[in-house]
């Protein structure tokens, strides 16, 4: 009995020395003393790591944390699965690694993956699942706030029916406001600089003139439109549209009173007009016969003769005509100055007549030629000053409205020698094919002066 009894005291001596550093001398075999040893070293490991953490192995504060989290961590597994364990272990990581616990916190990780080797993974999707739930009721929440507004907005009534005009003036007088900034980082920059709502309407309305221009680029208002509720007000104002219409018709607009048109904006949509921000162009194909060989009767040449036509309008009721062989690539740049200065290039003058354009253009052969060094007048002089004069039906297709030009009549005038000739031109199909539409971006691209 006295001697188990100092075996086990002697044993508690050996594990309270080797805590302390020292390892005791031992006696027995070998084996017993290499698993001695390799404990030893183990320990001494283990109180190297606890002393890196910066807090002492005897302090109060090691003493305080350990037992308290052990104990509560025994007290509640035996009523939570291992998973819950796991997960509750990994979060008391993640927040003594926030709090700059780093030693700590690893030591509760390894033991979650222990647990559970993706426990991470499993943690990261069921915060995910909470975080599209939390969304979803801050937008049902959203909802509900906003009241009358989401209902109306959010209504299945045929908007094709509705005056969006008067939906967006209801609906804009609640908050008092035409626009105002989108986010709270637009508002943050109102400190250095102002917002657009800032501009008094004058201005706001000055600068949409400028966006129109005097070349009437209503394209790009439209697009300004649809950019907010308040934009789309301002893209309707009666005076711009007024403007506009003016400026094309002159003092044959007419008045809105006894008119088909309740708006300005709508003579200018359906009254037939022609587009300015591109160019009318027809392609001419027909075959020539040549005259036949000497040496063989039998054989006539046939050639396939190809050109284009080329209309430019401008708002001013200048218009330019272009017959040339060329591509439309090669040909549309040359159309886009109203002063253009090429010698093939026609220049005059149009005006609208219900569902007709009337074109008068000029061409004057003496001038022209007689720029030319190396020329004779008398043979400059040869074809005198021809005038052109046409008549277009404007036409509207399935796709875009007013996109054809149909030949109704063309005739030439030609004055030479104080002598006045008139040819009027036979209208072939093959010959005087129609005229289409073709848009070219690049006579909007800037702006010359503000609608007037």
């Amino acid at each position: 009995m006295d001697s188990t009894g100092d075996a086990g005291k002697e044993d508690d001596d050996e594990s309270s020395s080797s805590l302390n550093g020292v390892v005791p001398e031992r006696k027995g075999s070998s084996s017993s003393e290499t698993i001695q040893s390799a404990l030893d070293e183990f320990r001494v490991r283990w109180q190297q790591e606890l002393k890196k953490d910066g807090t002492p192995s005897g302090s109060p504060l090691r003493e305080k944390t350990r037992p308290t989290g052990n104990a509560g961590l025994d007290r509640d597994k035996g009523n939570l699965s291992i998973e819950q364990q796991a997960r509750s272990l990994f979060l008391q990581g993640s927040e003594l690694e926030h709090s700059g616990k780093v030693f700590e916190a690893m030591r509760l990780y390894r033991k979650a993956v222990q647990l559970v080797p993706d426990i991470e993974f499993k943690i990261y999707d069921i915060t995910k699942q909470q975080d599209q739930n939390s969304g979803t009721m801050d937008l049902e929440i959203e909802k509900l706030s906003n009241g009358l507004l989401q209902a109306d907005l959010e209504d299945d009534e045929n908007l094709e029916n509705v005056d969006l005009v008067l939906r967006f003036q209801s609906l804009l007088s609640k908050s008092g406001k035409l626009f105002e900034s989108a986010s709270a980082a637009d508002k943050m920059l109102i400190v250095t600089s102002a917002h657009f709502s800032d501009l008094p309407m004058e201005v706001i309305l000055y600068i949409l003139r400028w966006v129109v221009s005097s070349e009437l680029d209503l394209k790009s208002m439209e697009r300004f439109a649809r950019v907010c509720r308040g934009f789309y007000l301002l893209a309707r104002d009666s005076e711009i549209w007024k403007r506009a219409c003016v400026r094309i018709w002159g003092v044959n607009v007419g008045h809105l009173k006894g008119s088909p048109f309740v708006t300005w904006r709508e003579m200018y949509i359906n009254r037939p007009r022609v587009h300015f921000h591109g160019c009318y162009i027809s392609r001419t194909s027909y075959l020539r016969y040549g005259e036949n060989s000497f040496q063989d009767q039998f054989y006539r040449p046939v050639q396939l003769v190809e050109y284009y036509r080329y209309f430019r309008f401008f708002a001013d009721g200048k218009v330019l005509m272009l017959t040339s062989a060329d591509e439309p690539q090669a040909c549309v740049g040359k159309l886009k100055n109203r002063y253009a200065l090429q010698a093939e290039t026609l220049h005059g003058h149009y005006r609208l007549h219900n569902d007709e354009v009337i074109i008068a253009v000029q061409r004057n052969r003496s001038n022209m030629q007689s720029q030319r060094p190396g020329r004779k007048k008398e043979i400059t002089g040869e074809y005198g000053q021809q005038t052109f004069y046409l008549e277009l039906n404007i036409v509207s297709s399935a796709k875009r409205a007013f996109s054809q030009l149909h030949w109704k009549q063309y005739s030439m005038v030609q004055v030479r020698n104080d002598q006045e000739r008139t040819t009027v031109f036979e209208l072939a199909p093959n010959k005087y094919p129609p005229l289409y539409f073709s848009r070219v971006k690049s006579y909007h691209q800037e702006s010359e002066g503000p609608l007037k």
